[in-house]
């Protein structure tokens, strides 16, 4: 079995096109597209793919969006979260924040705080890729005349790939509108994600992780004083939490 060189977390609301990215990165049909129709809980899907000859398992991740019914249980968005990276063999080497351009939601600037600030504690290189730019007539520039308003959002990537992650519709001579945008952005985000990823992954302290950062989301969330004593139990048990960690984990809550 060819070496795994680490795990990758892709990440961004539904519709920013995170499983077209994964495709564009396996160069096949890998991950199927979300029609965004119900809202996520931080569900994912691993994928064990080659970047520049590298092996990585790379997750397609959903975000912090409720997608275009209902509304996200948040106990079990973070219970579903504390899986995800608490399961993840090794550590994380790079965060990979999707975003369809041109504009910036309140979703985007929620899914990096959460992701780099609370969960990450800013110890993960997070890398920002942009989709939805095949009309620009300079997809790079595109980001230079944005980014002050992501920086007045504390929204500072590692690095940035403005691209379009689709080939567009097929022309009379059987090719596609914007294959060559395509192949240019395919090789723009594996050199990005080959680039910042960390060697050694960093790893989190499964106990000091799990409270600071469901103290964190619950403040996040303005959960603090609202959230509910089934809502709690429910963490617990969707977590799997020992009775020591529950106990700990109920007291740390209430105390805050």
């Amino acid at each position: 079995m060819a070496e795994n060189f680490g795990n990758i977390i892709v990440f961004g609301e539904t519709g920013a096109g995170k499983s077209s990215v994964i495709n564009m990165i396996a160069g096949r049909q890998a991950a199927d597209i979300s029609s965004g129709a119900t809202g996520c809980t931080f569900q994912h899907q691993a994928y064990e793919l080659p970047v520049h000859d590298r092996n990585f398992t790379i997750y397609d991740t959903a975000g912090l969006n409720e997608g275009d019914r209902g509304t996200v249980n948040r106990a079990a968005a973070m219970a579903a979260l504390y899986r995800l990276i608490t399961g993840l063999d090794g550590g994380i080497n790079l965060l990979v924040f999707c975003m369809r351009g041109p504009r910036i939601k309140k979703a985007t600037h929620e899914n990096w705080k959460v992701f780099h600030e609370i969960i990450c504690k800013k110890e993960v290189p997070m890398v920002l890729v942009v989709t939805g730019l095949e009309n620009e007539e300079n997809m790079d520039e595109w980001w230079w005349t944005n980014r002050g308003t992501f920086e007045e959002q504390g929204i500072r990537p590692d690095a940035t790939a403005c691209i379009t992650a689709t080939r567009g519709r097929v022309l009379k001579d059987g090719s596609r509108a914007f294959d060559e945008q395509y192949e240019e952005s395919r090789a723009k985000v594996m050199t990005t994600i080959i680039n910042n990823v960390l060697r050694h992954r960093h790893k989190f302290n499964k106990n000091h992780w799990l409270y600071d950062v469901f103290r964190g989301l619950l403040h996040f969330f303005g959960l603090v004083k609202t959230c509910e004593a089934a809502d709690i139990q429910q963490i617990v048990d969707t977590c799997g939490m020992s009775g020591e960690e529950a106990r700990r984990f109920k007291e740390d809550v209430a105390n805050k």
